[in-house]
């Protein structure tokens, strides 16, 4: 329905009924002519798009392939964990660790990290370091 502006000026007569009929049925069609969300997209060799049931349909051209990179050397995979560092790590995780500090220290032992100030969690666990925990926070995530 091709819309045409209606001009009003005063002391014209106007039958009100019949202005504001028109004006729904205007609005009624622009609502079913409306396109109410995205429909298929797909690829294609040219770019189209068409609406099909009040839906957005578009078809998207296949672009060019990246800049593939040269495949990396596969580095040593080691050992992995031992067992009992395993064991220490699951009862920390777990909470049901005897006693925290002697598995933590067991830990750093174990990995060669014997000095406390170097290692993470007493760096993080400085008042107003990069990443330091809050009580807040902590009893956000339940800990």
């Amino acid at each position: 329905m091709k819309y045409v502006k209606q001009h009003f000026v005063t002391g014209m007569k106007v039958s009100l009924p019949d202005v504001l009929n028109r004006m729904e049925d205007g609005i009624a069609a622009a609502c079913g002519a409306a396109v109410e969300g995205i429909g298929s997209v797909t690829t294609g060799d040219t770019p189209a798009a068409g609406i099909r049931d009040g839906k957005l349909c578009l078809t998207l051209p296949r672009g060019d392939p990246g800049p593939q990179g040269a495949p990396g050397e596969k580095g040593d995979p080691g050992t992995g964990l031992t067992d009992r560092a395993k064991t220490l790590l699951r009862s920390l995780l777990a909470g049901t660790a005897l006693d925290r500090d002697a598995s933590l220290a067991a830990l750093r032992a174990e990995w060669g990290v014997a000095d406390r100030s170097t290692d993470t969690e007493t760096a993080a666990a400085a008042p107003g370091a990069a990443g330091a925990d809050t009580e807040a926070a902590s009893a956000e995530r339940g800990a």
